[in-house]
């Protein structure tokens, strides 16, 4: 089955988050962060999807999570209470678990978004 990639009309925001941890705390993170963070995110009414990928390389795992939104305002709209959007919102327990605490996320334009069709 092939996927149509087409150029949308007008872009979507794709909001990113890094962080890692030791490999040996990779699969506690794992389930942590999707209970407390990913499906907290998924719940916002202005969200339209959200992907969470993990790459174990040497001795730690790299976690990525990419939100996706139609415009910076409903984006905003998620940090209302803690200004800043590009300023991470940590997790109770990231501290714990995270090499470093991320400070801010990339923020980009998604031009094609072809998944799930």
């Amino acid at each position: 089955m092939a996927v149509e990639c087409k150029l949308l009309s007008t872009p979507l925001i794709g909001r990113i988050w890094e962080g890692r941890t030791p490999i040996a705390r990779a699969d506690e993170y794992l389930r942590y962060s999707v209970e407390h963070g990913i499906t907290e995110i998924a719940k916002k009414p202005d969200c339209l999807g959200v992907q969470y990928f993990r790459k174990l390389k040497g001795d730690t795992a790299e976690f990525r999570t990419v939100s996706f939104w139609r415009s910076m305002e409903e984006m905003q709209a998620m940090h209302a209470t803690r200004g800043d959007p590009r300023r991470v919102a940590p997790l109770a327990r990231d501290a714990e678990f995270l090499i470093e605490l991320p400070e801010f996320v990339d923020i980009v334009e998604v031009h094609v978004n072809s998944f799930g069709r």
